[in-house]
């Protein structure tokens, strides 16, 4: 919502993020253009909340990629399956045709000789929209080439992130890796951005000699924003609009949250939306925002413990309380915690991170990446 041309609160809690709202990246977004002007595919890797999403909107957002690019966002997360990839796919590349009008969005649908006969228009706006069903993609390797030949034929280059690429690892079928990379690598006129959290599973699917994608493309690790870069801008948002914050309580906020983007821009719209014009945002206001959050998520949370075995609880809760913790399974550990067996401590820790409650690092550390059940865990 927009008031007096800027918008009712400034720290925005979506991925498509208005550049004057928009945090420092500026190397980052230099790196991410110049991969995409030499046509090089990138991998980019950052644990979730970290601002991933929100880096690649911001580039499709520069005015030269906007008129040099066709640009699509395609969100895996959810998906299980190749149907599934491609039904995400195809309503993407729908989605972003529509606004250049209806023939684009027929040529598209047209193309798609494997699923003619199955789309379906809006009634509202008469345009014909990708209603395909699951069941209904009866030849997935098929769409999926022509869905490619299409982005091929574009009187554009294209750019396609794929977030949450390391899902495909995941798929029913067992050969999804190898579908994709034989198709890419032929493509000439599109270049992809893997997007992605796992850093295990990435690093395995890029590599190793025995995968796919073994280097075929360039790295990116996206880390935290420099805490004094995001405190000054936190600082100047609520400056801008007559508000006062106390730049230390900005500091403890981004060291209580570890630089996680996602979490700190959900505690300062809080706060900003809460905080009167005649008194000053300082520690104690902003660590009670953030508590006011957690007590919010609490029922939600209670759900994700009752879901659990006593194992796996108990080790989520010693590696809230340690921040990060190496060696789980060492006798040390185990005993700080009042944990079972280092046998019972690796099976829960597999449990944790298949569910994603749990996170390892390339060195083998455990950490939290919802820094909310993180605080919320340890304050119990």
């Amino acid at each position: 919502m927009v008031h007096n041309g800027k918008p009712l609160n400034p720290f925005f809690l979506s991925s498509d993020i208005p550049d004057a709202y928009f945090c420092d990246r500026e190397k980052e977004t230099q790196s991410l253009r110049r991969y995409v002007e030499s046509r090089s595919n990138v991998l980019m890797i950052s644990p979730r909340r970290m601002g991933k999403s929100g880096l690649i909107h911001h580039l499709f957002q520069r005015p030269d990629i906007r008129k040099n690019y066709y640009t699509f966002f395609v969100d895996i997360y959810e998906t299980a399956s190749l149907e599934e990839f491609i039904q995400k796919m195809g309503r993407e590349i729908v989605g972003k045709l529509s606004h250049r009008g209806f023939d684009p969005v027929r040529k598209f649908l047209m193309s798609l000789s494997s699923l003619r006969g199955v789309f379906s228009m809006d009634p509202a706006s008469g345009m014909p929209v990708f209603s395909v069903g699951i069941g209904e993609i009866s030849a997935p390797e098929t769409t999926l080439e022509e869905i490619f030949a299409f982005l091929e034929k574009a009187d554009k280059p294209c750019i396609v992130a794929i977030d949450e690429f390391q899902r495909i690892a995941d798929y029913e079928q067992k050969n999804v890796e190898a579908i994709l990379r034989s198709r890419i690598q032929r493509l000439r006129n599109t270049t992809f951005i893997f997007a992605g959290s796992e850093r295990t599973i990435l690093a395995q699917m890029f590599g190793s000699a025995a995968r796919p994608f073994y280097q075929s493309s360039a790295t990116m690790i996206l880390e935290a924003i420099d805490p004094e870069k995001y405190a000054d801008f936190a600082t100047r948002l609520f400056n801008d609009y007559g508000k006062m914050i106390t730049r230390t309580s900005v500091e403890i906020l981004y060291d209580a949250l570890q630089g996680y983007t996602y979490f700190l821009q959900r505690v300062l719209n809080h706060a900003f939306s809460l905080l009167p014009d005649d008194l000053v945002c300082d520690q104690e206001f902003l660590l009670a925002c953030l508590d006011d959050i957690l007590t919010d998520n609490s029922a939600n949370y209670q759900e994700i413990l009752s879901s659990l075995t006593v194992s796996q609880r108990a080790l989520l809760e010693a590696v809230a309380l340690d921040g990060t913790a190496a060696n789980i399974t060492s006798a040390e550990f185990v005993r700080k915690h009042g944990l079972v067996s280092a046998s019972s401590v690796q099976s829960a820790a597999r449990s944790l991170l298949k569910r994603q409650l749990l996170t390892r690092s390339p060195r083998k550390e455990y950490y939290l990446d919802d820094k909310f059940l993180e605080r919320w865990l340890s304050r119990r």
